[in-house]
């Protein structure tokens, strides 16, 4: 007896090959943003120990690095993001007069200004980044905020330079060296002396308060539609927590930019 042969008809592979593509187009731009959050997390990492490590050694060898550039009445911020830099590999320093344009095109990015996490592009408080800047070997940028926040000396750091996507919360960062010369992400408590500043210390991801650092702000309106929403990503970075939802994991939650 002759054997018959089943095989799949032309539309059976037609309709298989349908419901794949479904189900590729539904899930790749989920596991793309996942690469990218990793590929965000790693650069983040790699530019807190090299941070970590300069402060480190700049402290060493003085002390009382707040007091010694700002502490006085006449703040010389400028003079330690010099010698600051003498601990990186650098490539580029940009002039404190050039960055004080306030436009990063200068500096070679696409984009005038850095955004803040919410879905629209708002943008981040300049003076946080205008006061010169330098490049390192491996890409990074790291930007001298001067003396703000009760004194404390405060850096931005883009961890993966011109790349992107260029927003406060991704690939753009605020620390702070306090008072005790420890490197601390911005809007830790114990390095404000006063309750606005640490009200304003928010990373927002909504534009709404969804963190507990995302406090009203003194107009009225939510720190989370504020031009300094951002500055407190780098505490819930380092800690791997979601703004607001402590269960979540900060990085493989950052939503699309």
């Amino acid at each position: 007896m002759r054997r018959i042969k089943k095989a799949f008809t032309m539309a059976e592979v037609l309709i298989t090959l349908g419901i794949l593509g479904i189900v590729i187009a539904m899930t790749l731009p989920t596991v793309i943003n996942n690469a990218k959050n990793k590929e965000l997390e790693t650069r983040f990492k790699q530019a807190y120990s090299q941070i970590y490590q300069a402060a480190l050694l700049m402290a060493n060898e003085d002390p009382q690095l707040w007091q010694t550039y700002c502490g006085g009445t006449t703040r010389h911020s400028e003079i330690f993001f010099e010698k600051f830099s003498e601990k990186f590999q650098t490539v580029t320093i940009f002039d404190p007069n050039i960055v004080n344009k306030r436009n990063l095109e200068l500096l070679g990015y696409k984009q005038e200004y850095f955004y803040t996490p919410e879905y629209a592009k708002k943008k981040f408080n300049p003076d946080g980044y205008d006061t010169g800047a330098f490049v390192t070997k491996n890409g990074m940028i790291i930007f001298n905020s001067g003396c703000w926040w009760s004194r404390a000396l405060d850096i931005v750091v883009d961890t993966n330079g011109l790349k992107g996507p260029n927003k406060f919360g991704y690939d753009v960062f605020y620390f702070q060296i306090s008072k005790n010369d420890q490197l601390l992400p911005s809007s830790i408590n114990s390095s404000f002396t006063d309750e606005y500043s640490q009200n304003m210390g928010c990373c927002s991801f909504t534009g709404v308060t969804d963190g507990s650092l995302c406090d009203s702000s003194e107009n009225g309106a939510l720190a989370g539609d504020s031009s300094d929403n951002g500055s407190a990503c780098s505490r819930f970075a380092l800690m791997d927590i979601f703004p607001g939802d402590e269960i979540k994991s900060y990085w493989k939650n950052l939503p699309r930019p």
